[in-house]
């Protein structure tokens, strides 16, 4: 059933589908499943993806009742922790709901996680999120679907940032999770590519460690050589929220790698809670993290307004793109005329590919990842995220916005 997507004149910002026929069994009440890891270390992201996604489910609703089509998308929500284990379990709960379609903005670990179950009982996720490599999270094509694109785009970034600073030689932590390794072999496949060399490839468990000493020795240590001949070197902390910690640790001790800048993967950029810990320590490294970029279109300008109004922040480019994922999920269903798990994950290419949403279009790839994006770069200055650098997905470009 092919049903026409037309520019919907009430929101004026994406393209929605025309009316299901007479013969639709869209039931009266639509159940979507939302997962969001409300407490955790990823928990200030998804505070912020929740009030993108509740404005989005106001918007579907409305958007409906324009049609003059008989039903309802209620969202359940739920809190994953930030732990896989917990995803499993939530996204159960929310099979045992009805829920067919669930969205989220879901670590990579979680995703993993719910794979198995999410294609034994044809469950649909879509997700603003995850950007792992593919093959560390879903099998391509599988009905984990994502609207971000996968870690190879962020490796390539990061190691164009850094050698744009006149740094070749970089230290690596990472945490020991799905994400972080993914992030770990994307970065380190760019950075040897491009002639860089990594100086320190260090891991920890996670998220276990609460004392970096051991850590932070070893870097200490791949460091010193450079240091003394006076060569630049960068640290790359592919870590979440527990570089606060390790900065706080490495103050402690007057350590050496506080002279050096560091960079982070996504994890980091507009964390609060790496601000509020250690605001001061990460201003003093000049702690820069890379992040997916969203065009300023009028929804997303829109919903800066909105969510800061409703949480006193604007809402981050996952924030962002999870609100995306809920629309293209309503968009899906209504264009297969049906809940079914089949219908809809064949209508999600096409809807994807025409939508033009908080995060500009969201083309999908074979896989079932979002085939691009640009980047930006945050850093910590005076102990407050600003934005200081553009990536270009297309000229692999890097335009820095204001000094270090």
């Amino acid at each position: 059933m092919l049903v026409m997507l037309v520019i919907g004149g009430g929101l004026g910002y994406a393209l929605h589908p025309t009316p299901p026929p007479l013969t639709s069994t869209l039931p009266s009440v639509i159940p979507i499943g939302v997962l969001l890891s409300l407490t955790g270390d990823f928990s200030s992201y998804g505070v912020r993806a929740q009030a993108t996604v509740k404005i989005a489910e106001s918007e579907i609703n409305t958007y409906v009742t324009s049609l003059g089509i008989p039903t309802t998308f209620k969202f359940f929500y739920e809190d994953f922790e930030t732990k896989p284990d917990v995803a499993l379990q939530r996204i159960q709960d929310l099979y045992a709901q009805g829920c067919k379609v669930v969205i989220g903005g879901m670590t990579s670990g979680a995703m993993k996680s719910i794979d198995s179950f999410a294609d034994t009982n044809k469950i649909i996720v879509i997700d603003g999120t995850s950007t792992a490599a593919r093959e560390s999270v879903a099998p391509p094509g599988d009905y984990e679907i994502r609207v971000v694109p996968a870690a190879e785009a962020e490796g390539a970034a990061l190691a164009a940032a850094l050698q744009s600073k006149g740094f070749m030689n970089v230290a690596m932590v990472s945490a020991e999770d799905t994400y972080s390794l993914s992030i770990h072999d994307a970065f380190k496949a760019a950075w040897t590519a491009a002639g860089g060399n990594l100086v320190a490839d260090v891991t920890y468990a996670y998220p276990t460690t609460t004392d970096f000493t051991v850590t932070i020795n070893a870097l200490e240590q791949q460091v010193a050589p450079l240091l003394s001949a006076k060569k630049p070197v960068a640290i790359f902390a592919n870590m979440w929220e527990d570089v606060a910690t390790m900065l706080s640790q490495a103050n402690t001790r007057n350590s050496p790698l506080l002279t050096l800048t560091w960079f982070g993967p996504d994890t980091l950029s507009q964390d609060t809670v790496i601000i509020q810990n250690a605001g001061a320590i990460a201003t003093k490294v000049n702690l820069i993290s890379v992040q997916l970029m969203a065009p300023l279109t009028s929804k997303h300008l829109a919903l800066n307004k909105e969510v800061q109004s409703a949480i006193g922040q604007e809402p981050d480019i996952y924030a962002l793109a999870t609100y995306d994922a809920a629309w293209i999920a309503a968009l899906s269903i209504l264009n297969a005329g049906k809940y079914d798990s089949d219908a809809i994950k064949a209508a999600v290419p096409t809807v994807a590919a025409a939508y033009w949403g908080a995060t500009g279009n969201s083309e999908l790839n074979a896989a079932g990842d979002r085939v691009t994006m640009d980047m930006e770069f945050w850093a910590v200055v005076q102990s407050n995220w600003q934005r200081v650098a553009t990536y270009s997905s297309v000229n692999q470009q890097v335009t820095w916005l204001m000094q270090l």
